[in-house]
């Protein structure tokens, strides 16, 4: 039999659960943002494109929680490079990174969509493939663990190398290029005729400079702000694929957040969209300009011979569609070119 002081602990015992149980059946929306900080991880400087844009959303985020939710940065690759990143937004170690989405195909074929070699033209039209419904469906299609927010800008990818320029087809034979991890991409330099050689990109700069690769492959900013002109003489604008990023956030952090918390989160992502993508073109002018000033040798290369690659790698085109999924593949080039005839 319970004594009268007992009973009286346990009444007080509920009396300070109850607001604790009443607050845990809240429905999520009516939650109230928690203070809590996130690690977002990347590979480029702080002061690249990249930077940029997750230095806008941490501002963001804070401003949207009142200072509740903070950002903090990992730039550099300080936490690993992009396939250990992943891994770690998996495992819930770091909540957030931004990548090229093809780094993720080996855990989501229909990504693989984005590295088919000279899909798009122009910036406009990567925009709006991506900013509408067939970007939106694909990001949907996160892998397991991965949850997409947003789609910002990366560039499009040109060949450096210590060799030669790369103005023709030809110009690639016998290049050994560091390329991502990136099946397609492998597939597209080993197709132009140069030896791909796949590399987390922290060792981009050494393998260069060593001569164990001839060249690398990037947007021209990325190039710029890794000082790749230090070991690399020329610079050829292929534009042979376009990358945008994707920001993702770990699924075991997301699943701890309410919904008011994950709406900060998604807003400040796609907020961050348009500044990040005029900070990464307006980057890529000035990197290009930059770069002929202080000695590169930079190289445009003519539509003709853009075509020419273009159709040299139809083959290559035709067994990466096989591999990720020859309707998707269908649904994204035909809107592509309803969006040209758009125009």
């Amino acid at each position: 039999m319970q004594t009268p002081d007992t009973l009286r602990r346990l009444l007080a015992r509920a009396l300070i659960a109850a607001p604790l149980l009443a607050a845990a059946a809240l429905p999520a929306a009516a939650q109230e943002i928690r203070d809590q900080s996130f690690k977002f991880a990347f590979v480029q400087p702080k002061d690249s494109h990249m930077g940029a844009g997750a230095v806008r959303f941490a501002e963001l985020v804070a401003a949207k929680s009142k200072g509740r939710m903070q950002i903090r940065l990992f730039p550099g690759g300080t936490l690993g490079g992009d396939i250990q990143t992943i891994s770690a937004l998996q495992g819930g170690t770091v909540e957030m990174t931004t990548m090229p989405p093809g780094l993720m195909v080996g855990l989501s074929k229909p990504f693989a969509v984005f590295d088919m070699p000279f899909l798009f033209n122009s910036f406009a039209e990567a925009d709006a493939l991506l900013d509408g419904p067939v970007g939106q469906k694909l990001m949907a299609q996160a892998p397991a663990g991965l949850v997409g927010l947003a789609y910002w800008d990366h560039g499009f990818r040109n060949v450096s190398n210590s060799r030669r320029p790369v103005a023709r087809l030809e110009d690639f034979a016998g290049l050994k290029i560091r390329v991502s991890q990136s099946p397609m991409i492998i597939e597209t330099i080993n197709g132009l005729g140069a030896n791909a050689t796949p590399m987390a990109f922290t060792e981009v700069y050494s393998a260069l400079e060593t001569r164990a690769v001839d060249g690398q492959e990037n947007p021209t900013a990325v190039f710029d702000a890794n000082k790749f002109n230090e070991v690399q003489k020329y610079l050829s604008l292929t534009r042979h694929q376009y990358n945008p990023l994707i920001v993702l956030a770990s699924g075991k952090a997301w699943a701890r957040l309410n919904d008011a918390e994950r709406r900060v989160l998604t807003e400040a992502a796609v907020e961050t969209r348009a500044y990040q993508r005029q900070v990464s073109r307006e980057m890529e002018a000035k990197s290009t300009a930059s770069l002929k000033a202080r000695g590169t040798l930079v190289n445009e290369v003519s539509a003709a011979e853009i075509e020419r690659m273009r159709r040299h790698l139809a083959p290559v085109s035709a067994k990466l569609a096989k591999d990720i999924g020859e309707a998707l593949v269908s649904e994204v080039t035909a809107e592509v070119e309803r969006l040209r005839e758009a125009k």
